[in-house]
């Protein structure tokens, strides 16, 4: 892949490189049976699709996600040297570090600390507020909370490694992250550089390995496909 020298392209291009990561990953982790931990990717992977959109379509985007970078890392220094236990050496090394920071910090600040979105502003942002819904559900595999974790661990007679998977749960995960995969591929169409015909050609294999998916979805339970059937009259009350 051939990507562009500047923003926004070149990091629509690694943020496309880092989805394909990652959905091997969910692939690996969902063979091996821990299809919850590979939410914890397939989440970072929507956010990245929010990130490739935004940049396509917003000429300040690639400054929020300096400024995003900065801030964090200003963060990171100023926690670490409110602790009284560094060594002079380490202290003076992270105040340089910091010193180094604010320089970019400081002019986003000014730009961008009115009102910081949420993810689902993102989302919006994107066009995606779809992803608003499943993103909020694959959180929770991320912070472990109470329902990820007896999805984890619940078995009938005690607490288990590996409990097995709703399919339900399985092919929701899978999905997403063919969903993320294949929209990000879609986006670079303008912006990567590839011999010709090889764009197309692994656009047609994705969207293939994507309809092969989607025949195993799972089958909607009888009251769930006559409220699917009926989207007119459900819009009408």
């Amino acid at each position: 892949m051939r990507a562009p020298l500047d923003a926004p392209g070149r990091p629509q291009c690694a943020l496309f490189l880092s989805i394909a990561e990652q959905f091997e990953a969910t692939v690996l982790l969902a063979q091996a049976g821990l299809t919850t931990h590979a939410g914890v990717h397939v989440r970072s992977m929507l956010e990245a699709l929010a990130d490739v959109y935004q940049l396509a379509s917003k000429s300040d985007h690639v400054r929020r996600m300096r400024y995003e970078q900065a801030h964090g890392e200003k963060k990171l220094y100023d926690r670490m040297l409110a602790t009284d236990l560094l060594e002079p050496h380490d202290r003076a090394m992270l105040e340089a570090r910091l010193a180094e920071c604010l320089t970019r910090y400081q002019p986003l600040h000014e730009e961008f600390r009115r009102g910081k979105p949420s993810q689902a502003d993102h989302f919006i942002a994107a066009g995606l507020p779809e992803l608003i819904g499943p993103y909020t559900m694959l959180c929770s595999f991320t912070h472990s909370d109470l329902t990820a974790l007896a999805l984890r661990h619940q078995g009938e007679r005690g607490m288990i490694l590996r409990a097995p998977v709703a399919y339900d749960v399985l092919f929701l995960v899978l999905s997403l992250a063919t969903y993320s995969l294949v929209h990000a591929a879609r986006a670079l169409e303008a912006v990567v550089y590839l011999p010709e015909g090889s764009y197309d050609l692994h656009m047609a294999r994705l969207e293939a390995l994507q309809d092969e998916l989607m025949v195993l979805r799972p089958e909607l339970p009888e009251a769930d496909q006559a409220n699917e059937s009926r989207p007119e009259a459900a819009g009408a009350q």
